[in-house]
């Protein structure tokens, strides 16, 4: 919901939680107004009854049209000379029962006490509310229209400088190396916004360039004197050495392929989180899984491992061809790598889901923790613990959800496409993958 449309309902709800509370008040108000103006004008007409008796003329038995009574007091005058009493009673004259007040006043004149009393029916709280809904709610009426019209007044002037801000933020891009440029506004919390923004767009701008050249420089750096390395130990096996100085040179050689590997991999992973991998184009996931598979097919024969596969078709997933490679490459690697001899892999691709599994000995470590760089289930191997890293990175970038179990001998890692994590794949259907099916 737009934030204009969450302020208009916010106002209209203050309007109706208050309305009632209003009503109520002003009806009191009314009512209590309405009846002390009525007592008062019946007070005035006993006291000009009694200033007639006093005066000796003729007092008359209608004041403004309602009836007044005169009656001789006998005995002592009480202390409240105005006494107001409110009652309901049938109204003969319209046929309704009706609010009655009778104003009795006590008089002494000319050493005779008289009582003077006078009555009338007034306005009953319930028409007076009849009255005031019909009013409120045209009221109402008028008030969510006004706001309506407000708010979209407001949209169309005042938001607007917050609109085209939130559109060139969408519409910014690092890889593009040009500034964030937002109109110019004169309502000070949007130029501190715009400016917050300039400075911060601009800084990560700087520090875009700064990684990526630092992340060129140190991989060209490290790749060069990695390849002198290299040469110099190929010169170096072909002078005469024995076996010991073979076995120190194997040794070498592994360890510089090892770094070399650490260099293009920690290379890779900062290009993935510059996100330097984008694409709009739809890739049949299929067809990469089965060209992974040929491109395992020595190793895994060499290992001597069962191949079982269920592959659907069109798996159509919106993901760049290299990471596509590289994402299904590192998961069949890992599941060579950490396998037994004669062992089993069985891959599951579905539209909703890649389930890779393969027997092994248990990790050593949690399995959440596979997936932190520079983490192996077996540090003794010679992987160098940035495979799972460099599987989840690509998972994020594309929305997606990947985990991993160990359950009864078996290695599990699931990748949901839908971005519907908490399934394991004993959870999953694997119907038909024991029957070997062709890649």
């Amino acid at each position: 919901m737009k934030l204009l449309n969450k302020i208009t309902l916010w106002f209209i709800g203050v309007v109706f939680l208050v309305t009632p509370i209003s009503m109520y008040i002003g009806l009191r108000n009314i009512k209590k107004a309405m009846d002390q103006a009525e007592i008062n004008r019946m007070i005035r007409a006993n006291d000009r009854a009694a200033s007639q008796i006093q005066t000796g003329d003729t007092t008359n038995h209608f004041t403004q049209g309602r009836p007044i009574q005169i009656t001789p007091f006998e005995g002592p005058l009480p202390e409240d000379k105005v006494c107001i009493e409110e009652t309901f009673k049938y109204n003969e004259e319209n046929g309704n029962k009706e609010c009655l007040i009778r104003v009795t006043s006590y008089y002494e004149i000319a050493g005779y006490n008289y009582q003077v009393s006078s009555f009338d029916y007034v306005t009953k709280s319930g028409e007076i509310l009849a009255g005031m809904l019909h009013s409120i709610f045209w009221k109402m009426l008028l008030i969510i229209i006004s706001l309506l019209l407000c708010a979209r007044i407001l949209s169309r002037y005042i938001f607007t400088p917050l609109r085209h801000t939130m559109k060139a933020i969408k519409n910014f891009n690092l890889k593009g190396k040009t500034t964030l440029e937002l109109r110019e506004t004169n309502t000070t919390e949007f130029k501190e916004l715009n400016l917050f923004l300039k400075k911060m767009t601009d800084k990560a701008i700087e520090d875009y360039a700064s990684v990526k050249e630092f992340s060129e420089n140190a991989s060209h750096e490290l790749q060069t004197p990695l390849a002198i390395l290299r040469s110099k130990m190929e010169l170096l096996t072909e002078t005469r050495i024995d076996e010991s100085q073979a076995r120190l040179i194997e040794e070498m050689y592994k360890a510089i392929d090892k770094l070399s590997r650490i260099n293009r991999s920690l290379l890779f992973l900062t290009k993935l989180e510059n996100h330097e991998f984008e694409t709009s184009q739809l890739l049949d996931f299929r067809n990469s899984a089965r060209e992974v598979l040929g491109m395992y097919e020595e190793r895994t024969s060499l290992k001597k491992l069962k191949i079982t596969t269920r592959l659907d078709e069109k798996i159509l997933l919106k993901i760049h061809p290299v990471l596509a490679e590289i994402l299904l490459s590192n998961l069949f690697s890992n599941a060579i790598r950490h396998n037994y001899e004669e062992g089993n892999i069985e891959m599951l691709l579905t539209p909703d889901h890649l389930v890779m599994r393969n027997t092994g000995t248990p990790p050593k470590i949690p399995t959440e923790e596979l997936f932190m760089r520079f983490k192996k289930g077996d540090q003794c191997n010679s992987g160098i613990g940035l495979g799972l890293s460099i599987v989840k990175q690509i998972c994020q970038l594309h929305s997606f959800t990947v985990t991993y179990s160990y359950n009864e001998g078996w290695h599990a890692l699931v990748i949901h496409f839908n971005n519907k994590a908490g399934s394991k794949a004993s959870d999953i259907e694997m119907r038909n993958i024991k029957d070997p099916v062709p890649a």
